[in-house]
């Protein structure tokens, strides 16, 4: 696995032949401004061409299918079904695009999760832009990227946020028990055991019950 502390200083790569890009880009992000601003960027490189952009994970999709690029930048928060999905979906379109996602938000879950997908790079979006080319450039020759400060939350066992009584209300709760039968086993109000369960997916950053339980689960705390 590679981060970008693996790098060398940023330098331009030349093209094969004189004008001709070697690496072509889809870029796939909803903020219009950071699109165009992220498009000029790499379009100033003599290697790299971006061919496509989109805003909508079908957007994206649709422009893989049709410009089959080297790699694709993407945002996870794309409208439609969520970065790692979105990824699979333009591999199935264009099996050889190398997906890059970038990120806003600095959560190691994000990365477990692109990993397991195989999603061949993820940085933040704060990323150095001489970071960011040679981050394209090494997806295009069919390597790996990750972002030092998301593999370090990876590599380092997260604390258990969440008291021994949220986890044992998330623990029935990941079972099957609806609300009522946990308030009845563990002697609480139904209104009691709804603020154990909000606080769970709080401090997991969940989106919801579901994705609370499975990042307990994936931290070996369920």
């Amino acid at each position: 696995m590679i981060t970008l502390l693996d790098h060398p200083p940023y330098r331009s790569a030349p093209a094969t032949t004189a004008g001709t890009p070697t690496v072509s880009v889809l870029l796939a992000d909803g903020h219009h401004l950071f699109r165009s601003g992220l498009g000029a960027l790499l379009d100033r490189e003599t290697d790299i061409a971006v061919v496509a952009e989109s805003t909508t994970a079908e957007e994206a999709a649709a422009e893989a299918a049709r410009t089959r690029p080297t790699v694709a930048v993407l945002d996870p928060d794309l409208p439609g079904p969520g970065g790692p999905a979105t990824a699979a979906l333009i591999r199935d379109h264009a099996p050889a695009t190398a997906v890059l996602l970038l990120i806003a938000v600095p959560r190691s879950t994000d990365l477990q999760r692109a990993v397991a997908d195989g999603v061949a790079g993820v940085l933040l979006k704060d990323v150095p832009p001489g970071a960011l080319i040679s981050a394209v450039r090494e997806l295009a020759r069919g390597g790996r990227v990750y972002d030092p400060r998301l593999v370090a939350d990876v590599v380092r066992p997260a604390a258990m946020p969440l008291t021994p009584r949220e986890l044992t209300v998330l623990g029935h709760v990941a079972e099957g028990a609806t609300i009522n039968e946990v308030a009845a086993a563990l002697s609480l109000s139904p209104g009691t055991v709804r603020n154990y369960v909000s606080a769970a997916i709080a401090k997991t950053h969940g989106r919801n019950r579901c994705d609370a339980i499975r990042i307990a689960r994936e931290h070996g705390w369920l």
